[in-house]
């Protein structure tokens, strides 16, 4: 049958769900991070086991998903406490116009400036972002909202594919391969292009392979870094590869990383990378997925302040810009490549897909008002999102995002990002001095810059830590033993089972390691205890009591 609601039923579900965002949004510091085995069982088993012929109706239906199966997933995954994958909270201007988001469920695609400004306001928070970073508008006029960083990678990688081609000396000019395909020609080299990085995030391999690149160790390759930062390249190495590929032909892809995410540290010389990519003609990636808002706190600004040279830019929005997921952001200088790929010829285009071109005549609000920064796109220049994505349908995503940026502003950026990583030198701090525990990623003195004037002082406080990552694992007086290879899963194990903070397990140079990645917008905020309830924690679990 059909569900039939009536305008009281809607009201009485929306104030039952209104009901429970605000106890959630009030407790949700005091919540426990994992749901039970037993309440995770029950909700395994009340879910339907087939679909029935006659639903529930509306009411009913929200009552079983409160009741029954939301008990059963993670229930402050967006909370404090949580150090596992780095997600950040959803702030409470996020959140809310998440559910505006949802309840106008615009599909924003095609731009019609007449109609609609959701691609003006795409437009607009994608500016906005660039302010946050400090970029100028104008460097980056490709840009698109994506689900996330692999998305932003396919896309740059995608771009950096047909670029290349159509610089290929073994190709006619412009060849496009987003038009007419692999090309046949056995003058190109094998492989055609090559990825160069140094420690790439997996997604970079997924969009190779997805983009039609290729994933294997033949077509991506880990460089040298420098003897005394493996994040840096070894900028020697790098050159003679370059002019090795430039000689024969082959396309290049040169893969930058902002932040590693096992340690949250920062390699050095992004600048000179970029030089050397403009010199050879390869193509440079920045995937600041992970640390490119890492600069709005002050100290950390020289290892993001280059991002602007790079041909494509990945960052990402359900990190640490704290909104909902999904929400990629993906800029690129080049936006002939992007719209090539993504915009198919004139006569193909779907009709009923058509632009619709603003007929205005006289100025539009834009004009009226002060003069924007070069860069700017106006309302009635938006290119619509389906020429610039994957995706021919898409949610208002960027309403939740400018709706953050508003809110917070750049100082309340750099507040949160500033709060966490503080937060996480304290833990640091915590772990280094306990005889249970080992740091694993102190800051290697070398890798932190000495402004001018600092050379001759006689000591120069270096952060414990690179960013918002602890990296640690136990020691041998510890109730887990490092010769246990399960020692390490085992202390994570004990400390997810306390609900009361989340880690998560990685390896690190081989080995077993409990990751802490400090990146949610609550996280230290003054009164809550967050660091009273780690600190007790991680103290009491390291001799083996009760939490």
């Amino acid at each position: 049958m059909t569900d039939p609601l009536s305008q009281e039923e809607f009201t009485s579900s929306l104030t039952r769900i209104v009901s429970h965002l605000q106890t959630r949004h009030s407790e949700l510091s005091q919540l426990s991070i994992l749901s039970s085995p037993t309440t995770i069982s029950q909700s395994l088993s009340s879910l339907p086991t087939t679909l029935s012929s006659d639903g529930l109706g509306t009411s009913k239906t929200i009552q079983y998903l409160l009741s029954s199966l939301l008990p059963g997933i993670l229930q402050a995954q967006n909370g404090p406490r949580y150090f596992g994958f780095v997600i950040g909270g959803v702030t409470p201007a996020a959140q809310l116009a998440d559910i505006l988001a949802g309840s106008h469920d615009e599909n924003v695609q095609v731009a019609g400036s007449e109609e609609t400004i959701s691609t003006a306001v795409e437009q607009r928070a994608l500016e906005m972002i660039l302010d946050l970073v400090g970029i100028e508008r104008s460097t980056f006029m490709g840009r698109t909202i994506t689900t996330g960083a692999t998305g932003s990678n396919v896309l740059g990688l995608a771009c950096a594919r047909d670029y290349l081609y159509a610089h290929s000396p073994h190709l006619p000019p412009n060849y496009s391969y987003a038009q007419d395909g692999p090309p046949s020609t056995p003058a190109l080299p094998s492989p055609p292009i090559i990825i160069l990085s140094l420690h790439p995030h997996f997604s970079i391999a997924k969009a190779a392979s997805l983009v039609g690149i290729g994933s294997s160790s033949s077509i991506i390759h880990q460089m040298p870094a420098l003897p005394d930062d493996e994040l840096a390249f070894d900028l020697s190495a790098l050159e003679a590869r370059l002019k090795a590929e430039k000689e024969v032909g082959r396309g290049v892809i040169v893969v930058y990383g902002v932040g590693e995410v096992n340690t949250g540290a920062f390699g050095s010389g992004l600048a000179q990378v970029a030089d050397l990519c403009k010199q050879y003609a390869a193509w440079l990636h920045v995937d600041a997925a992970f640390g490119g808002f890492a600069g709005l706190m002050p100290q950390l600004a020289h290892y993001t302040k280059d991002m602007d040279k790079a041909d494509s830019l990945t960052l990402d929005g359900h990190k640490w810009l704290q909104v909902p997921y999904d929400c990629g952001l993906f800029y690129t200088r080049h936006v002939s490549f992007l719209t090539n790929i993504f915009q198919p010829p004139s006569a193909s285009a779907p009709a009923y897909l058509a632009v619709n071109k603003s007929t205005l005549t006289g100025p539009t609000a834009d004009e009226d008002e002060s003069p924007f920064p070069e860069g700017t796109v106006r309302a009635q220049d938006v290119t619509s999102p389906l020429y610039v994505g994957i995706e021919n349908s898409r949610r208002f995503r960027a309403l939740p995002l400018i709706a953050s940026l508003i809110s917070l502003g750049k100082e309340g950026y750099r507040e949160i990002i500033t709060r966490n990583i503080l937060f996480a030198r304290r833990i640091a701090t915590l772990i280094s001095q306990s005889t249970e525990y080992e740091l694993l990623n102190p800051t290697p003195p070398s890798s932190f810059p000495v402004s001018e004037g600092q050379q001759d002082k006689k000591k120069i406080e270096i952060p414990i830590i690179p960013s918002n990552i602890v990296l640690f694992r136990p020691t041998a007086s510890s109730p887990f033993s490092p010769d246990d290879p399960t020692s390490s899963a085992r202390l994570v194990m004990a400390i997810n089972r306390t609900g009361k903070m989340y880690v998560s397990g990685t390896r690190w140079r081989g080995l077993g390691a409990v990751r802490i990645a400090v990146s949610n917008w609550r996280t230290g905020v003054e009164g809550e205890g967050d660091w009273e309830i780690v600190r007790d924690v991680l103290e009491k679990i390291g001799k083996g009591e009760e939490v």
